[in-house]
């Protein structure tokens, strides 16, 4: 079972004999909610199961997505644990790195999400009584950069709601404190901007690129068959590579009119 007080190599052990279980069983869960992702009239869909590992005993939070009627085959699944912190619920948070080619993993500390409840949620009048804090991060912050850390190991990662400060512990990223839009400097903002324009550049790169067979699909639409829409061509991963080639680079964040420290 995951604790605070495990060291960054047991926490990676211990993930990856959850998530290589998890992954033997995709399709059992998206199985269990096959039926309401056919018969869906409306898109995006998602549905949450709550697992709990027999090997480590972690809780497990598998999110299946499906985005429109293309994907009714081939499901979207993400999934989390959470484990129990001095400073409240915090999360394992598993991500695949095409670098790599394998999963590697991140730490959400308790401290992250009570800074990003009284930073973001509570200003915009979002939050609610009972509210779901880590659930309502995780579905409004799915875009995933994988973070470069400087020579100290500390990472600072632009995300939809605001911004992530870490540290990478061998081979674990801890996401440790969360700051709004509205604590940063004028400079950092407009380099925010830029990091929201090249995600748009990047979307419409990786369309471009997309292979042949994959626009014929888009482009001839298969909706409303006879025998029923057509699963869309699978990207294998020379493909999501080729796609990534030669891609716009990133333009990184940094605080060039004074340093944030990370938060204790």
């Amino acid at each position: 079972m995951f604790l605070d007080t495990m060291s960054p190599e047991a926490i990676i052990k211990e993930a990856r004999r959850d998530t290589t279980a998890i992954q033997n069983k995709r399709d059992f869960f998206i199985n269990t909610h096959r039926r309401e992702i056919l018969f869906a009239k409306k898109f995006p869909v998602s549905y949450r199961i709550e697992w709990k590992s027999p090997l480590t005993y972690n809780k497990w939070h598998i999110i299946i997505t499906c985005n429109n009627k293309k994907e009714r085959e081939n499901p979207d699944v993400h999934y989390y644990s959470t484990y129990e912190t001095h400073c409240g619920t915090g999360i394992i948070f598993p991500v695949y790195n095409i670098k790599t080619e394998e999963l590697v993993f991140s730490r959400y500390t308790g401290h992250f999400f009570s800074r990003y409840r009284t930073r973001h949620l509570i200003p915009n009048n979002l939050h609610t009584p009972g509210m779901d804090v880590i659930r309502y991060y995780v579905d409004h912050n799915s875009s995933y950069f994988y973070p470069k850390p400087d020579e100290e190991k500390r990472f600072t990662y632009c995300l939809t709601d605001g911004i992530a400060l870490g540290i990478c512990e061998n081979g674990l990223d801890t996401f440790r404190t969360f700051i709004s839009h509205d604590m940063l400097f004028k400079i950092q903002e407009r380099v925010l901007h830029s990091s929201i324009e090249y995600q748009r550049l990047l979307d419409a790169y990786i369309n471009d690129k997309l292979p042949a067979s994959y626009q014929k699909y888009y482009l001839q639409g298969r909706v409303g068959r006879i025998a029923g829409p057509e699963p869309a061509p699978k990207l294998s991963l020379d493909d999501v590579k080729d796609l990534l080639k030669d891609k716009p680079k990133i333009p990184l964040f940094s605080p060039l009119n004074g340093k944030i420290e990370l938060e204790d």
